[in-house]
């Protein structure tokens, strides 16, 4: 399905509609992360370090009382909203700890524990960039055109703020602002005006620089920031995200 890369296996991540299947222990360093959506409903994977003391139950716990940011908790990002049937690779660090990987669109069910162990394994390579994408606030800075076929991009975050981005293709006749309503308003349910092809997760340090290799077809693309614009948002409160003050881009491949 993807092209070769990596010297060792890559981590592979399954989502259903029953929550996440992978590995129960990885090795730390920079990995590369194959996730594959085989539900029916849009799926994401976020990878989160667990403070001392906090345990997978504890979070979930957390996360239903409605904290979008479990106190002491660690966001290492993950591969963003991905549509079923579709599938997102990536590369990203992560150190070695505690974590639970999380849907944050079905985080009632999808929350499960993973361990990241210091084991001395090689870092997996990053393939060599086609395109940056730079997330400030509050806009996608990208460095050059897109084009049709395989292509990589790495995501950094010069910030301040934390960022994330959700990578759409437009459906015929629909347009940026169809996906910021169907993502508000719709909570990602009904006809979707685009196809959710992955992305990257924030990171709580933005100092993290993260890869994604997709292959692209003609067609108009939606870059997409969720972020709230406070840490102290809760779920179910109707917060201002960074894409409702412009965080928010469109570009063409030809």
């Amino acid at each position: 399905m993807f092209p070769a890369c990596a010297v060792a296996a890559p981590v592979r991540l399954i989502a259903t509609d029953a929550g996440l299947e992978g590995p129960a222990t990885i090795a730390a360093g920079m990995r590369h992360v194959v996730f594959e959506n085989h539900g029916t409903k849009i799926h994401e994977g976020m990878f989160v370090k667990l403070p001392p003391g906090m345990t997978a139950s504890d979070y979930a716990a957390d996360v239903k009382s409605g904290a979008l940011f479990p106190k002491g908790a660690l966001d290492y990002s993950g591969p963003g909203l991905t549509s079923p049937g579709e599938a997102t690779e990536l590369w990203l660090p992560l150190d070695a700890g505690d974590y639970v990987l999380i849907c944050w669109h079905h985080a009632r069910t999808s929350v499960r524990p993973l361990k990241v162990r210091s084991t001395g394994a090689a870092d997996d390579t990053p393939p060599k960039a086609d395109v940056i994408v730079r997330m400030s606030d509050y806009r996608f800075d990208i460095s050059a055109a897109v084009r049709t076929g395989v292509q990589v991009i790495r995501f950094e975050t010069p910030g301040p703020s934390m960022h994330e981005v959700d990578l759409f293709r437009l459906r015929p006749g629909k347009t940026a602002a169809d996906v910021q309503r169907w993502y508000k308003v719709d909570d990602l349910e009904g006809a979707a005006p685009a196809d959710a092809l992955g992305g990257a997760l924030d990171s709580h340090d933005i100092r993290h620089v993260l890869w994604i290799r997709k292959t692209f077809a003609p067609g108009t693309y939606v870059l997409h920031c969720a972020m709230p614009m406070t840490m102290d948002a809760k779920s179910g409160d109707n917060h201002r995200s960074h894409a409702d003050v412009g965080m928010v881009t469109t570009f063409d491949v030809k």
